[in-house]
Formats: C-alpha cells, sequence, structure tokens
C-alpha cells in the first residue's frame, strides 16, 4: 500500500530530523492519517497518485501543527486526544479543514 501521509514529509515541512527519539512526528502523522481516512472514505488512500494534493499538504500542515502543539512548553496537560487534534489548528482551523474537504454536519 502506498503512503499518501509519511512522517518523513511532515519532517521535511517540519525541517526536524526524521526518525526523532520521540517518536512525535510519527504519532502526529498518525493521528491525521487515521481522521482524514475515516473522514474522507470517498478518497482512494491506497494509491497516493489519487489523494488530491490539497488534502496531501493540509494533511501534512495538520500533523505538523498537532507536532508543534505537542512539544510546546505549556502542552496541553489535562486534555482528550480529541481535543488537542482539533484545538492544534487553531485560527488556520477553517483553512484547512476546507482543503481537507472536511464538510460540517448537516442536523436532520
Amino acid at each position: 500500500m502506498a503512503d499518501w501521509l509519511t512522517p518523513e514529509a511532515v519532517a521535511a515541512y517540519l525541517d526536524v530530523p526524521y526518525p526523532d527519539d520521540s517518536g512525535r512526528v510519527d504519532h502526529a502523522t498518525g493521528a491525521v492519517r487515521s481522521a482524514v481516512e475515516r473522514r474522507r472514505s470517498d478518497l482512494d488512500f491506497t494509491d497516493s497518485t489519487t489523494v488530491p494534493a490539497d488534502v496531501t499538504a493540509a494533511s501534512i500542515e495538520w500533523a505538523s501543527l498537532i507536532y508543534l502543539a505537542r512539544t510546546a512548553p505549556s502542552g496541553y496537560a489535562g486534555y482528550s486526544e480529541e481535543t488537542v487534534l482539533y484545538d492544534a489548528l487553531g485560527a488556520r482551523r477553517g483553512d484547512i479543514m476546507r482543503r481537507l474537504g472536511w464538510r460540517r454536519p448537516i442536523a436532520r
């Protein structure tokens, strides 16, 4: 299976060494990969050439923000992993979610 989102790509975007001893790049990448694959079931993630470039780029940025949030001195102590996943987006949430094709839920 082709990797559409790799820890190497996230580390290169961050300009940090990979592999890192802490595993933070791997964890941030895995969290975003899982979230996007669950939400965008309309895409074929088994072939990296079919994943739109904007989805890949936004995913790399999201993973980078999670990495940076988890390395911040104050951290996110007391927050759930899901809260950290979305709160790491901060002011860029709308832009990244739009490029991911992440639609708002519609009440029925």
